[in-house]
């Protein structure tokens, strides 16, 4: 190619954001920038026209959202995955050009892309959070469409290099890194303790999650409540000491806290962050209600810290260093940033041994929580896990036996494979190295003649006697792609008109033939449009597109 940097678009939630996928945007692009080899923008999920927190980009960057007074919302709330970007996402491309997309989010954030009209001109990479098996299978077929593909952990690798029978082109597992220099062991933690309200010489089991029903609150607060039972059994004075710290939200999509403290008998023994929103100020408490006074400002305004009202990356660390050891606890997980985020404290880590999880245990030398059943969801169809509370209870007590200097041994070897396995920099070379030898040879150019298709003539409308044969026909003649015949849309369209109807949980809904051909047409109307506007390299005068433009010449 004659161009003298390879184009990167990155599609993700905005960089400045402190999302797990935003984190992880930031950190990548920032070193990719840094190395002055590629040309890189960012589509921003969340992301607004004139945002002022965009000044710390350095690269071009394409605004997805708009508020709500804007008259176009009524288009962007119209579909739950325009939050994702599917509403700009052509044009984007178009005005952009990249030689590279780039998604690392959820399989319904990113499948858009999939079907784009314009998916011939750039190589996709995806990296999506596999957290369970076995994974849907139009998700696996979206996976195999992709260039290439790398994963949050080796075990969600082996989940689909197994069920692609290896046809998958998996590169590498990247998994997020942590802020090293911030998430750090705090070695005399009583002051902290003290200025946070949390007993001097009291010990901590913590956890760091979203308050939400994978996320295994009830069975954690029972296993705790096994833990007090065994350490009074046996007269260890650590009986009465000991506290659970659950930083999490409520109210949330999720579980009644004060209703599980009634039923545990733990309304003295967990503690919460309040973070006030008035002041900032944080406070660890017992639960005293959704909000409480703030002991700073003395106003009403202390509320559990949440994702709309959370604490500073500097704050989490200092709550990370409260704990003394650290407990992740759920049915599945996509990785599960908090466990490295407590390793890089110096904290034991106690996790479920399924999912992504199995590579913490690995890697960081985690006590392994064993499964003690297996379920199938019935939203996603994938086998989750409830783990053994009992071992999770007599493992905690086993380390309040433990003597103080070898659980310090452990939390600073935690901290070492840390070190080693969750570097930013070790991950950012990872994508470098593969970004430097994409060959680009086989795919479209972005300047060459437009190729129009021919919709599907009204002869072709008759009922035909197979709809298999009558549809490969139409993706060779019309779509001109054979290969089409065996994605997942096409096949699934075929089954449903076949059977004369789909579920969708417990919704219902009549199909015939029609819908194949509908789709068949949409797909080259969209191929079409594309191609025209894409050969008249026609300029956009949308504000997200002279936006971008503008911050990246100045």
């Amino acid at each position: 190619m004659n161009k003298s940097k390879l184009k990167i678009l990155m599609v993700s939630e905005a960089s400045f954001l402190s999302s797990g996928f935003a984190i992880y945007t930031r950190e990548i692009l920032s070193r990719l920038y840094k190395t002055n080899k590629y040309e890189i923008a960012e589509f921003a999920s969340y992301g607004l026209v004139n945002d002022p927190r965009d000044k710390s980009i350095p690269w071009k960057y394409y605004a997805n959202a708009v508020k709500e007074e804007d008259p176009r919302h009524k288009d962007y709330s119209s579909r739950g995955d325009n939050q994702f970007g599917r509403w700009r996402f052509e044009k984007v491309l178009l005005d952009f050009r990249p030689d590279v997309v780039i998604d690392i989010r959820d399989y319904w954030m990113s499948s858009y892309q999939a079907i784009s009209p314009l998916r011939k001109f750039f190589h996709w990479i995806l990296m999506p959070t596999v957290d369970s098996a076995p994974q849907q299978e139009e998700w696996i077929d979206t996976f195999l469409s992709a260039d290439s593909i790398f994963t949050y952990s080796d075990w969600g690798a082996e989940v689909l290099k197994n069920q692609s029978s290896g046809r998958i082109n998996y590169i590498d597992t990247v998994s997020p890194g942590v802020d090293l220099s911030t998430f750090t062991p705090i070695e005399d933690n009583k002051a902290l303790r003290e200025q946070y309200g949390v007993p001097p010489n009291s010990f901590v089991v913590g956890s760091v999650m979203r308050n939400q029903k994978r996320k295994l609150i009830p069975e954690l607060m029972a296993s705790f409540r096994k833990t007090i039972d065994i350490l009074k059994q046996e007269g260890n004075e650590i009986g009465e000491k000991i506290y659970l710290y659950l930083h999490t939200s409520y109210p949330d999509a999720g579980w009644d806290l004060p209703e599980l403290l009634k039923e545990h008998r733990l309304a003295n023994r967990v503690l919460f962050t309040y973070l006030c929103r008035r002041c900032a100020h944080i406070e660890s408490s017992v639960f005293v209600g959704p909000q409480k006074v703030c002991s700073r400002c003395l106003e009403k305004s202390m509320t559990f810290s949440s994702v709309t009202n959370g604490v500073s990356t500097e704050q989490l660390a200092k709550i990370y260093n409260l704990f003394d050891i650290y407990v992740q606890y759920s049915i599945c997980e996509g990785f599960g940033c908090p466990q490295t985020e407590a390793g890089a404290c110096g904290l034991p880590v106690f996790t479920v041994n399924y999912s992504a999880m199995c590579d913490i245990v690995q890697k960081l030398e985690a006590v392994s929580i064993e499964p003690k059943s297996y379920f199938k969801e019935l939203e996603t169809k994938a086998i989750r896990v409830y783990p053994d509370n009992d071992q999770l209870a007599n493992e905690i007590v086993k380390m309040c036996h433990m003597p103080i200097l070898e659980r310090i041994a452990k939390g600073q070897k935690t901290r070492q494979l840390t070190e080693k396995h969750y570097n930013w920099d070790d991950i950012a070379k990872k994508w470098e190295k593969h970004l430097d030898q994409i060959d680009l040879s086989y795919r479209s150019e972005w300047n060459v003649s437009p190729i129009y298709l021919e919709k599907i003539k009204k002869a072709f409308m008759a009922e035909p006697q197979s709809y298999f044969e009558a549809t490969a026909k139409l993706c060779s003649e019309h779509m001109r792609d054979i290969n089409m015949i065996s994605s997942m849309s096409i096949l699934s369209l075929l089954q449903y008109a076949d059977y004369g109807f789909s579920m969708h949980g417990t919704n219902i809904n009549r199909h015939d033939y029609n819908d194949v051909l509908s789709y068949i047409n949409t797909y080259i109307d969209n191929i079409n449009q594309s191609e025209s506007v894409r050969s008249e390299k026609i300029k956009f005068n949308d504000d997200f597109i002279e936006y971008a433009s503008i911050k990246a010449n100045t």
